[in-house]
């Protein structure tokens, strides 16, 4: 009755600001992933704002910011205002009364909290001679740099890890030279990405030595804690606790010291080889903030090195140090840097867990699980941990007595989150030891002038819709256009001419094949090159910005009422630029239910690739009006996907939906590396496509088009073997308005790239890729219709993606029928969708 009484946070007016009494959350995961975001009894919460539709809200806590839904808030209850005082004094008093025997046991046992002083002093002593000297290659004695613990000559792995958008990428990327995908949102790295450390100069201009050993950097996905709440973090915990990678680099977040050190603690439970990546401290800085590295290692038993990711700062000398770091480390525990991180809690969670030690420990062994980790996630109550182990009844009721002791101490009765409180509790000791604030968080109080406009009650989804008009607008209208049409002139009266005179002494079919079928095929896709560029370019400043998570939070309740949540709206606006890591994106989701409508979903999204189509005919057909024709099909993708949402919500997916919680990052003025890293990876990957897929395709397409079934080379394309296969299914399509050959054969060669529908329309129709907007038009007008052409363009953007996407579907799906079922709704969709565009078309037309 009395947790009835008491008031939630949902209750809490903006601005207000309210203490924790309890999570009282149904959903046992939902309620471990709060109480792990910092939501522990005591802790002092504020609601910041609402989104414009009124849900979810914004709150404020331990240093940063998140978003949950209102339904959510109200499974968190709330202290009295007078009542607080009071519960602090009891939770100290029955602490004290607790620790006082917990640490006359522990005495006994002969087992003190502080057994590892000489590994936190050794790391401190590293971490200042690292910040004075940038090596510890120098010291004469060694002592510091072993280079005999690994003799099997197998290659070292590092495992990178952190938590969502802290940086992890872009120092994966410094690190290996590699061209990851950076964005300043959670969930950019949605599976583990492994890479060779490139070598380093170092001070003395050699480069960095690996002692025989290959030294390979493993990117794991960014994760809160480890107990995993969605598919991403199952990835990193999976490969942390099986892999066992010989060490860790922990990414962490100096703006965010607080919430990013809870990860931290968890990852020194593993007592495997450690150090510390302090990233963003040129931001620290700016903020007028100071931590003080040597202090910090001292506190935790890690070295610490300071980096700014963004900007390169302190690489160098990571790599180095996480090198050192490996050749100090021994196998056995308790030496060099491995250090039993008995002082994060208290003596009363400190005896409790090696009580629990005591039982499990040759199951833990067996289990292949780290003996001390194992012991606090049973004390917290982790399922998939206690089955891992196949505890004997006798074992498992012990545990459980223990676990129930435990919680009892607690006075709300909860031994996950006394868990969770013993560790922030170690945290804020190590941050007011390490940490000194500036009198103002400058970068969050940018981020609220910023959140003022952007996330206004009324001006955020007008704001939104602007902005992505103006995208359309400079991608599809105005410049995109404009050096669209220039690469065609380049191609059509530079490339081509020169080409068709070099050849003058080849034989004619050589020259018919690269000119009319490789030139027109591939560069027919590479005119639209610029316009694919210009459209990830504006995403990635969008991403890199960290706008998108309050697109998600702006969204989320629209989205819910089409089955999904605010979370789905970013890997479907990624689907804009490309369908095949938009659907690895959907891994973000919280449960099965959202990741399978999200994945169904994001075909209607039009991918990047259809855009050489849209150009095409649009710019034939319509040339007045190419980029509202274009935007209008967009804005029908969109339309049919919040209808087969609906679908899916009422009739296959009718569970309960997942809950919305996201971390709220600050804004931050968008690197250009990063961007232009980000489009360069995604125009390499239409370049390799062009260069490979669009050219086999050109090829065999023109041998197609030229020979008929005896070999014979045919002067009429519809006597050829394509032709003869094309009008075997064009009668398909006649009821679409394009029932032709050509148009049936273009759509099969889209199934394997969209963009070789292009190629396949200029081959079959021979106009060059550069031609007028009329020119193409009348070499199209025998067979389309302006209508036709719109019809075919519906087809176009519906029917199934890709081979790659639906590759990719298949794994993410886990499921050959539901792959198979995405594939035929799609074409299905696609059908009826063109049939009635034609249809009301040609009533209205009369």
């Amino acid at each position: 009755m009395e947790q009835k009484k008491r008031r939630a946070l949902c209750d809490l007016k903006i601005g207000e600001s309210g203490h924790v009494y309890a999570v009282n959350a149904a959903d046992q995961r939902m309620r471990r992933h709060i109480v792990d975001m910092g939501i522990t009894p005591g802790t002092e919460i504020r609601i910041v704002k609402a989104a414009p539709m009124g849900d979810p809200i914004e709150i404020a806590l331990r240093g940063y910011s998140m978003s949950l839904r209102k339904a959510d808030a109200a499974t968190i209850l709330l202290m009295e205002e007078a009542e607080h005082e009071t519960f602090h004094k009891s939770v100290e008093r029955a602490r004290a009364e607790h620790e006082a025997h917990a640490h006359a046991l522990l005495a006994e046992k002969q087992h003190p909290s502080n057994t590892d002083k000489e590994g936190h002093a050794r790391a401190a002593m590293l971490t200042g001679f690292m910040l004075e000297h940038g090596t510890c290659c120098d010291l004469k004695n060694g002592a510091l740099c072993s280079r005999e613990v690994f003799d099997d000559g197998e290659p070292v792995r590092l495992a990178l890890a952190g938590n969502p958008n802290c940086g992890k990428t872009t120092l994966f990327n410094a690190m290996t030279g590699g061209k990851e995908y950076v964005g300043n949102w959670p969930g950019v790295t949605v599976e583990k990405k492994e890479g060779k450390i490139k070598s380093v100069a170092g001070t003395d201009g050699e480069t960095l030595c690996t002692h025989g050993h290959e030294m390979t950097l493993v990117d794991l996905p960014g994760i809160y804690s480890l107990s995993p709440y969605s598919m991403e973090e199952v990835v990193a915990r999976d490969y942390i606790i099986n892999e066992r990678p010989d060490a860790i680099i922990n990414i962490v977040d100096g703006t965010n010291l607080e919430r990013n050190l809870y990860l931290t603690v968890q990852l020194l439970e593993l007592e495997r080889p450690m150090i510390i990546a302090l990233n963003m401290m040129d931001e620290v800085a700016k903020n007028g903030d100071t931590i003080d590295c040597k202090r910090l290692a001292l506190e935790l038993g890690i070295p610490v090195v300071p980096i700014s990711a963004r900007t390169g700062q302190g690489i160098d000398e990571l790599i180095k140090s996480a090198q050192k770091l490996i050749y100090a480390a021994h196998t056995q525990l308790h030496e060099g840097f491995h250090i039993e991180p008995d002082d994060v809690y208290d003596d009363y969670t400190h005896m409790q867990h090696h009580r629990i030690g005591e039982l499990v420990e040759p199951y833990a062994k067996a289990a292949g699980l780290p003996l001390h980790w194992t012991e606090i996630k049973l004390l917290e109550g982790d399922d998939r941990v206690r089955d891992a182990l196949n505890l004997p009844e006798d074992k498992a009721e012990q545990v459980d007595a223990i676990v129930r002791d435990y919680a009892a101490a607690n006075p709300v009765g909860d031994n996950e989150s006394t868990v969770a409180d013993s560790r922030y509790r170690y945290i804020e000791h190590v941050t007011a030891a390490a940490l000194t604030r500036g009198k103002k968080d400058a970068a969050l109080e940018r981020s609220a002038k910023i959140d003022a406009l952007l996330t206004h009650k009324v001006w955020a989804i007008p704001v939104f819709i602007l902005i992505m008009a103006a995208i359309f607008a400079l991608t599809f209208s105005t410049l995109g256009a404009f050096l669209s049409d220039g690469v065609g002139m380049l191609i059509d009266d530079g490339l081509a001419p020169l080409v068709r005179t070099a050849l003058a002494s080849a034989p004619a079919w050589f020259t018919r094949l690269v000119c009319d079928g490789i030139i027109k095929g591939v560069g027919g896709v590479l005119t639209f090159l610029p316009q694919i560029a210009l459209l990830f370019l504006c995403l990635s400043i969008l991403e890199d910005s960290g706008y998108m998570s309050r697109i998600a939070f702006i969204m989320d309740k629209p989205m819910r009422r089409f089955g999904l949540s605010g979370k789905s709206f970013i890997p479907l606006l990624m689907g804009f630029g490309c369908t095949v890591p938009a659907t690895m994106g959907a891994r973000t989701m919280d449960n099965d239910r959202d990741r399978r409508i999200t994945v169904l979903l994001l075909p209607f999204m039009s991918c990047s690739a259809k855009l050489p189509v849209y150009g095409l005919l649009a710019g034939a057909f319509f040339p007045r009006y190419r980029g509202i024709v274009i935007f209008s099909l967009y804005i029908l993708g969109v339309v049919l996907g919040i209808l087969s949402g609906l679908l899916f919500k009422r009739t296959m997916f009718t569970g309960e939906e997942a809950p919305f919680v996201i971390e709220l990052p600050p804004y931050r003025m968008p690197s250009a590396k990063n961007v232009l890293t980000h489009v360069w990876e995604r125009v390499s990957h239409f370049l390799e496509k062009a260069g490979t897929i669009i050219f086999a395709m050109s090829v065999l397409l023109w041998f197609l088009e030229s020979f008929n079934f005896s070999f014979q080379m045919v002067e009429n394309a519809g006597d050829s073997i394509i032709g003869r296969i094309g009008s075997l299914i064009a009668p398909v399509f006649t009821p679409l308005g394009f029932g032709t050959w050509q148009a049936a054969v273009a759509l099969i060669t889209g199934i394997v790239a969209k963009e070789a529908v292009v190629s396949s329309l200029a081959m079959f129709y021979g106009f060059s890729v550069s031609a007028e907007s009329a020119v193409v038009g009348s070499a199209l007008a025998g067979t389309f219709t302006p209508l036709a052409a719109y019809s075919f363009l519906v087809f176009v953007l519906l029917y199934t993606p890709c081979m790659a996407a639906v590759a990719t579907m298949r794994r993410e799906l886990a499921s050959r029928k539901w792959t198979a079922f995405a594939v035929v709704y799609q074409i299905g969709i696609a059908y009826i969708a063109a049939l009635l565009t034609y249809f009301i078309g040609s009533f209205f037309a009369g």
